[in-house]
């Protein structure tokens, strides 16, 4: 009992270790440090609940922080909060990086937070956004939309429709097994694995963790719990989409 009680606190000291010691880097072209880049999600608090490690990556190394966009497809208007969370997602963007003109908040009848979203609504609003900010790259949901919320994948969706194949590169955020999202930084050896990855430094950690806290009005106790064990608050792995 003693042995595989001590055999399980080393191969944990292990993965603790070796989590650690993989914090700050990154696994991206280096060409695409310096691209103007757009971030598409859902609601107020995806960029920093599930795209913190990547904005902090792409807000750290551009040597012109206008080149990065935030688009929100949405104001999480679920509650009645909307106005609310708009003014928090531009606060939280701004401690990520993102300078507030560089941020838009979405409030349209078809895309409002909860309900039923069309593809094409969201390809409606996304081709009138890269028309204005012109992206070299776009940084999205996947298929399964991280945390299976159908706003998620229908944005997904719509990014595909409005932009694979129009020479602008397209990375989604992998979705992992329910095991994999909440270990954490212990996610990360795994995550290094990965073609294309992002993973904070403590300073980004920290930034992220802060980003979060500017949702002022989402902070229930089941996100925090999320805020301390999610690896994308950590960790994000991505891939690119083909046309």
């Amino acid at each position: 009992m003693y042995a595989i009680a001590a055999s399980l606190l080393i191969t944990i000291g292990i993965y603790i270790f070796i989590g650690i010691y993989y914090l700050g880097t990154h696994r991206w072209p280096s060409s695409y440090s310096n691209k103007r880049v757009l971030f598409i999600t859902a609601h107020p608090d995806d960029e920093s609940m599930f795209f913190g490690p990547t904005i902090r990556y792409f807000t750290s190394v551009t040597e012109d922080i206008n080149k990065v966009f935030l688009l929100c497809l949405s104001n999480g208007n679920y509650d009645g909060l909307g106005e609310a969370r708009a003014a928090e997602l531009k606060v939280a963007a701004r401690k990520l990086g993102i300078p507030t003109e560089n941020v838009r908040c979405v409030d349209r009848a078809d895309l409002q937070d909860g309900s039923q979203w069309s593809p094409g609504a969201v390809a409606e609003e996304v081709e009138k956004h890269v028309k204005e900010v012109n992206p070299e790259l776009i940084i999205t949901f996947d298929e399964e939309g991280v945390s299976g919320h159908h706003n998620h994948i229908s944005v997904s969706q719509g990014v595909r429709k409005a932009v694979v194949g129009d020479h602008v590169l397209v990375y989604q955020l992998e979705s992992v097994p329910l095991l994999r999202k909440y270990s954490s930084f212990l996610d990360c050896f795994w995550s290094s694995t990965g073609t294309v990855y992002s993973m904070c430094s403590i300073k980004d950690l920290i930034t992220v963790q802060a980003a979060m806290k500017c949702h002022g009005t989402q902070l229930t106790w089941f996100r925090k719990l999320y805020t301390m064990f999610s690896r994308y608050m950590v960790v994000n792995t991505l891939h690119g989409v083909s046309a």
